[in-house]
């Protein structure tokens, strides 16, 4: 893509401050405790537990309380206020989610240092479209529900409108057969043109959404495993390898498959083995029976041109199935775990995204 720029130090920051972060509060807390003076130390102690204490166990409690008290005041200085206790048991949860995710990302990093240290993708921007769901229909998901809806909405009148229009069509004597059949067409293709989007506020759409997808890609470390560089030297070597976005799809629906080859194939599949929910028609699938759908769908994600740029062109289908094959065939399912590659659940969402922003293209 010839109408983007790449930007790296914006990552070395992030990766600084979230590493950094730990020890910076540390400090912080020390040298509030360095500022506690020993006599408002003491006056606690002699509020809180008189004079019976020995010169052991009042050092103890000394220790204490200046922790509580620096931990109070870097809050203070922090917030603006104590926190509550609900809000410090979130705040706990919160340092150990990010404690046991940096670890995993050590772990992770000691065994796939030359991968990740080469990684093929970097984040790169538009340099002239930026978010704004103020005057974008597109870029706003309420914005543009609300006008997919009233799109069907006048469809349905149009419909409705058609049904007693074609009763008048084909009640005229005046009209040959062929012509009936023509005024008739031309009603159901009004009817139809009335429910598409208009193509300029669909490519928005593709571009915002594509910055989404992008900015949740970037933030999980499942581009980081093998079986992601696998699929990516596959995709490299047909001739398709520039498209973080497609590759990222398409490993959603390759987990799924590879989850299910590893099943006797006559047994029912664990998640479709009944009728879905409000659907009428659905019948349980056997394992082989998700598999020769399954690849099907690998195909579709491979070719899907919702998950390229408006002007680029989509891979074709020919060169989809061939992709498809290998990656069947050639990437084993033991390293599929489920629930993996979870393209799309981690990217932000309107309320997550600041108006002005640049948007990620690549």
């Amino acid at each position: 893509m010839k109408s983007v720029y790449i930007i790296t130090g914006g990552i070395l920051a992030v990766i600084a401050v979230v590493f950094l972060a730990p020890q910076k509060k540390m400090d912080t807390i020390a040298e509030e405790k360095a500022l506690n003076p020993l006599d408002e130390i003491d006056a606690i102690i002699l509020k809180e537990y008189g004079d019976d204490l020995t010169p052991e166990n009042k050092e103890i409690v000394r220790q204490e309380i200046a922790d509580r008290l620096a931990r109070d005041k870097a809050e203070m200085r922090k917030y603006g206020r104590l926190l509550t206790d609900e809000e410090l048991s979130t705040q706990w949860w919160r340092e150990q989610d990010e404690a046991a995710a940096k670890a995993a990302y050590a772990a992770l990093y000691e065994e796939r240092k030359d991968w990740i240290d080469n990684f093929p993708f970097r984040p790169g921007y538009h340099p002239d479209i930026v978010y704004d769901p103020e005057n974008n229909i597109a870029h706003s998901d309420e914005k543009f529900h609300a006008y997919r809806e009233e799109l069907e909405r006048k469809g349905d009148e149009l419909w409705h409108e058609r049904g007693e229009k074609s009763r008048e069509i084909w009640a005229r004597t005046d009209l040959s057969l062929e012509e009936k059949h023509e005024a008739d067409d031309k009603l159901y293709w009004e009817m139809e043109a009335a429910r598409e989007p208009d193509p300029e506020i669909m490519a928005e759409r593709r571009i915002i959404m594509r910055h989404k997808w992008l900015a949740g890609f970037y933030e999980q470390h499942y581009r980081y495993l093998p079986e992601f560089e696998q699929a990516y030297r596959i995709f490299k070597e047909e001739g398709a390898g520039d498209n973080p976005v497609q590759i990222a799809d398409t490993m959603a629906s390759l987990e799924m498959y590879k989850e299910a080859s590893k099943h006797d194939p006559e047994e029912l599949h664990q998640y479709f083995a009944g009728p879905m929910e409000g659907k009428e028609g659905n019948h349980p699938y056997t394992n082989q029976q998700f598999l020769d759908r399954g690849f099907h769908w690998i195909v579709n994600t491979i070719a899907d041109e919702y998950n390229f740029l408006p002007g680029e062109t989509p891979t074709s289908r020919e060169q989809a199935e061939r992709i498809a094959k290998r990656l069947v065939e050639e990437i084993p399912a033991d390293g599929f775990t489920g629930n993996t590659f979870l393209f799309g659940l981690m990217d932000p969402k309107d309320a997550d995204m600041v108006p002005g922003q640049s948007l990620l293209a690549e």
